[in-house]
């Protein structure tokens, strides 16, 4: 018999509080208004007036407008519009040619139609780094040359590039709407001085592959007694990083018997201590790390919830007797240990779901979508983060027709909401041959619970991210060792602040 089949019976509570949030309600309602084109507005048996085929009109009208761009009608002339991007990014900005695969052939038909919509070529360029994105679009800005129109730059790159002043405020670029629903809003937030020199949409693949997200292994979970629906979990709002905690402490079985902790036995969790991470956990239990208080930052990670959730970290990376926490690269585990089925649960990132190196189309297990776990019950929605390794879109500062680069960015984007990103997601959860509904409505509310902060857009890889690995290696020294680090922060991101205002 396998071990962990009789580890132990899990307690389960006997009252679940129902949370359903706004932003869950409207997820919820613009997936289904987009894979099944079901109006959410009308209610079935509802009673019969004689305005009541106006009032439908007007909210299926409604409901449409906030799913299309508002770009009137444009032509550029045959001119072309440069982008720039990294080669590691699973899925292009515009693919060269058809090939029989949904998501590329949905971006390709985007691109075309972009093209065909405003009069003009797209002309895509490729680096295998984006150190080099970084090099080229700086030295185009300073010698005066327009060499790109679009820029997909590497998030913690892109926000130290900012401080250069090389890039153009995307509060003055016409046509792209933040009220749309294909915009990550949060990054408004990480805006000083009024200026927004980064945004996301659903253009940006990247940023869409490496939003952060939690897999579990469905197949083995059955098989432990008394394990709870863990779907259900996450309609109640009763999925923690406590209840995390619960549901791996005692999953280890020395498979093999060499009385070893190898990769060869089973664990409850899998991680690596990575400070992207061990953020996305910190961000989605409602934690932050540093904000900006007028003309200075305010250090929120020394809060005490903030402090709390640190040390649930720790109990999870490094007390818990059911993980497993690696220290080499973070692709490493989710390559080699979650598609095996030796691991009950993992964070993954979305991209994960299809790279044909992790083998989880292919993994004999079910497994199913879960966000990243709350602080507690009380916190009312579910939070993630996207990976620091992944593409934010900046246009450089002497762009001369930021017309077109805000058509073009705002058409798309609403392209890939209604149309790529949809496929993608199906794709993705997708498992020979069966779509599992839990997993497709969940990675849509994952996300539209994307969120972004001063601190983490501006890391830099000097700030609070790339220190928490540091910081939560030792459970009791958690306050004292960001106490350390404190003077050193207070002097890096105040002197980000001061470089940003100073572009005012």
């Amino acid at each position: 018999m396998i071990c962990y089949n009789i580890i132990r019976t899990l307690n389960l509570p006997t009252e679940r509080k129902i949370i359903m949030t706004s932003k869950s309600i409207r997820a919820i309602c613009a997936l289904l208004a987009v894979l099944t084109a079901v109006s959410c507005g009308s209610a079935a048996g509802a009673p019969e007036t004689g305005n009541t085929d106006a009032t439908n009109e007007e909210t299926t009208t409604a409901e449409n407008s906030a799913l299309t761009d508002s770009v009137p009608a444009l032509d550029f002339e045959g001119r072309e519009f440069r982008t720039v991007e990294q080669s590691a990014i699973m899925y292009g900005f515009a693919p060269e040619e058809q090939d029989g695969d949904v998501i590329n052939d949905a971006i390709y038909d985007r691109a075309r139609q972009a093209e065909d919509r405003f009069n003009l070529t797209i002309v895509p360029t490729v680096y295998e780094d984006y150190g080099t994105i970084s090099s080229v679009v700086k030295q185009s800005v300073m010698s005066g040359d327009q060499v790109y129109d679009l820029v997909f730059g590497q998030m913690y790159q892109s926000g130290s590039d900012a401080q250069s002043g090389i890039f153009a405020d995307w509060n003055d670029i016409p046509y792209v709407d933040f009220s749309k629903p294909w915009y990550v809003k949060s990054l408004n937030d990480a805006m000083v001085g009024g200026k927004l020199y980064m945004i996301e949409s659903e253009l940006s693949i990247s940023y869409f592959q490496q939003t952060w997200m939690i897999l579990y292994n469905k197949t083995k979970a059955e098989e432990i007694s008394g394990f709870p629906d863990l779907y259900k979990e996450v309609e109640d709002g009763t999925w923690t990083l406590d209840e995390l905690n619960r549901l791996t402490s005692d999953v280890y079985c020395d498979t093999n018997g060499d009385t070893k902790r190898d990769d060869e036995d089973f664990y409850g969790f899998a991680g690596t201590s990575a400070g992207c991470l061990l953020a996305a956990f910190l961000y989605g239990a409602d934690g932050r790390l540093a904000e900006v208080d007028g003309d200075h930052v305010e250090h929120l990670i020394m809060s005490e919830k903030t402090i709390d959730v640190l040390g649930k970290l720790s109990k999870l990376f490094y007390s818990n007797s059911g993980t497993i926490t690696k220290t080499d690269a973070l692709s490493k585990t989710r390559r080699e240990l979650f598609p095996k089925g030796v691991v009950l649960f993992e964070a993954m990132q979305v991209n994960d779901l299809l790279r044909e190196d992790f083998g989880l189309r292919n993994m004999s297990d079910e497994f199913g979508v879960l966000p990243l776990p709350k602080y507690d019950e009380k916190q009312e929605e579910y939070y993630t983060v996207v990976d620091g390794g992944a593409s934010v879109m900046v246009v450089p500062a002497n762009h001369d027709n930021t017309e077109m680069v805000g058509a073009v960015v705002e058409l798309m984007s609403a392209m890939s909401y209604t149309d790529v990103i949809p496929k993608y997601i199906g794709m993705a959860v997708e498992q020979k041959g069966t779509r599992d509904e839990e997993s497709i409505k969940i990675m849509r509310e994952i996300l539209d619970s994307r969120v972004m902060d001063f601190a983490y857009l501006y890391d830099g890889f000097k700030g609070w991210v790339m220190s928490l690995p540091e910081i939560i290696k030792n459970e009791s020294a958690i306050s004292s060792t960001i106490e350390k680090k404190k003077s050193a922060m207070d002097s890096y991101y105040n002197s980000v602040i001061e470089v940003l205002r100073s572009e005012e």
